[in-house]
């Protein structure tokens, strides 16, 4: 059984992500090398070039190399070089505590791999599912977005009413008060 860690321990949540994979898209959606990163609390530029992203962080600039990565099928996979160099390459990069590095620098966790039982990590996983699912903040049920396929959105629908099952199951059984399994 996982042991929950301490509150302390930092969260990717907690944390700015520069995000490759999703700056190169915005990058040839715009025609632009120059990008603009809001999250709602910071908002900054990252300018993006072949080989190099540089990011403006806590009134500097931080640059990560662009590592490519060969794949199956001759295809390459653009990622990021951690800039404390070490070993290692990934497709995101967290700025935290006035430092650009990779989660594992930071100590990042997810916040799954914190809870305790397994009650609470279907919890998590119930409305993170359903957060994603739902287009507006007003709707309860989520309905099917045009721009997904029929059946990837009843999967998702089948695991939503998989997760809602045992959540609920698990509520019932606190409230009566009976062991949990």
């Amino acid at each position: 059984m996982k042991k929950a860690k301490a509150s302390r321990v930092p969260i990717l949540g907690d944390a700015f992500e520069v995000n490759l994979p999703k700056l190169m898209r915005m990058a040839k959606a715009g025609g632009e090398s120059r990008l603009v990163l809001d999250n709602g609390d910071v908002r900054t530029v990252a300018v993006l070039a072949e080989t190099r992203l540089a990011v403006f962080l806590g009134g500097r600039a931080w640059i990560a190399e662009i590592v490519a990565v060969q794949c199956l099928q001759g295809r390459v996979r653009p990622l990021l070089q951690c800039p404390r160099a070490h070993e290692g390459n990934f497709q995101s990069l967290y700025y935290r505590n006035g430092e650009l590095a990779c989660r594992h620098c930071h100590r990042l966790r997810y916040i799954s791999n914190l809870a305790p039982t397994q009650q609470e990590r279907r919890r998590i996983a119930y409305f993170k599912l359903l957060q994603s699912m739902t287009s507006r903040q007003d709707k309860q049920m989520p309905v099917r977005p045009h721009r997904i396929w029929r059946k990837s959105f009843y999967k998702k629908l089948t695991r939503l009413n998989s997760l809602s099952s045992g959540y609920y199951r698990d509520l019932l059984t606190a409230m009566r008060g009976e062991p949990r399994p």
